[in-house]
């Protein structure tokens, strides 16, 4: 006769069990049976006692849980039972309620709750990018992990496709961002501490340098004559001549609006949320439209008006991209590779070299911050006067560049 805690199940026995109108039980023994149920299921449970009170707790499946994976695990909730007094019941639950927990924190799903409360704060072209390049590089990695079981290795693995390809500046970026998540589900107390650290020796460091642009005006009026000639649209077009002219952050200017403009007052006015350096800002930042900047935006009137931006895909409504911008500086300058954001350091470079304005009304004009924190309190000086001169002064030069004149200089009023 076989004793009462032997192994008495084989899987040949379990699989030759037939359900029957009512539920039964096969037993194993030492606790360990398997439930019958009329619809054809078949259940591990375990059958124990703690300070004398009987508990029943199912283990799981057959056959999805093997007969050798049910008796390990039988013996595993025994011993708590036995030495450290653990309830099998609650222990289940626990499991199941954090089962739970973690399919609704996985990390996909903390950062689209994140990226919900940073739509306050960040800029429109900030928090698109953000999720594209969480739905593009991150999520397929990461995206369905439960955010606590996420260690730096596991990130590290999404930025090593980026760092391939050689993208180092967006993976910095995008490194940034993911440890802004972890910090969010940090506060949330999701996790215990944040797993990125503050560096990885195995991820390249990019070096930063200065954004290529042109060199000299002839090479803006060379850019300029090329432009007449572009192949592409006209709202592109005057994107790039208008990027040339207000040396703006591209992406205030490729998204602006028409409600930004009075063109009957010459001014722009940069709505605090899509300032770069909001921050910093107690108001708008304005920009002084030239008498060449009112005409090129009338022109471009005729085109997108009836739009709510002003530089519109030809098959949407929403901004052109910042790709197809890029593309044209390729298309109608290749002498060297220049970008759109160059445009501010060329236009900083030929204002603060003329001599003719002050450098904290070029700071200005270009929304730069001031680097010294005690100055940018007490020192709110805007420079409107002096940088409507500016904004007129650089169109003049784009044109005599473009038209190939001799540059007079400018004489202050």
């Amino acid at each position: 006769m076989a004793k009462l805690n032997a192994d008495l199940l084989d899987d040949l026995t379990i699989k030759a069990a037939k359900p029957r109108e009512k539920e039964y039980t096969l037993r194993d023994g030492n606790g360990l049976f398997l439930l019958i149920h009329p619809n054809g299921g078949k259940y591990f449970h375990l059958r124990t006692t703690l300070h004398g009170k009987p508990k029943k707790v199912q283990l799981g499946t057959y056959p999805e849980l093997s007969l050798s994976v049910a008796r390990d695990q039988s013996r595993e909730k025994r011993k708590l039972v036995k030495h450290e007094h653990i309830d099998p019941v609650f222990e289940a639950k626990q499991v199941k309620h954090q089962k739970a927990k973690d399919a609704d924190s996985t990390f996909q799903k903390v950062a689209e709750d994140w990226l919900v409360i940073k739509e306050r704060t960040l800029a429109p072209t900030t928090h698109l990018k953000i999720k594209q390049t969480f739905n593009a590089n991150v999520y397929g990695v990461i995206g369905k992990h439960p955010i606590s079981e996420i260690d730096n290795q596991l990130v590290r693995k999404c930025l090593l496709i980026m760092q391939k390809r050689g993208a180092l500046e967006f993976m910095e970026k995008t490194r940034g961002w993911i440890k802004s998540v972890f910090d969010f589900a940090l506060s949330d107390r999701l996790i215990s501490e944040n797993p990125i650290p503050l560096k990885d020796e195995r991820l390249i460091k990019h070096v930063g340098g200065k954004f290529p642009h042109l060199e000299s005006m002839a090479d803006a009026g060379k850019l300029l004559r090329n432009l007449v000639e572009y192949a592409g649209s006209f709202e592109v077009a005057s994107c790039v001549y208008l990027q040339l002219s207000f040396a703006q952050r591209p992406s205030e200017l490729r998204c602006a609006k028409w409600a930004e403009f009075d063109l009957d007052n010459a001014v722009w006015t940069l709505p605090l949320e899509r300032s770069k350096t909001r921050k910093h800002m107690t108001k708008p930042h304005t920009i002084m439209l030239s008498k060449q900047a009112i005409e090129a935006l009338k022109a471009l009137k005729v085109y997108t008006g009836h739009s709510e931006y002003l530089f519109t895909g030809r098959l949407t409504s929403k901004p052109v991209s910042d790709k197809a911008i890029s593309n044209a500086y390729d298309a109608v300058f290749t002498d060297y590779h220049i970008v759109p954001h160059g445009c501010r350091h060329f236009f900083s470079t030929q204002a603060n070299e003329s001599g003719l304005f002050r450098k904290e009304a070029i700071d200005s004009f270009l929304q730069h911050k001031d680097k010294n924190a005690i100055s940018a309190i007490y020192n709110q000086a805007t420079y409107d006067n002096e940088r409507k001169q500016i904004a007129q002064w650089w169109s003049d030069q784009l044109d005599i560049a473009r038209d190939g004149a001799k540059v007079i200089p400018f004489k202050q009023a």
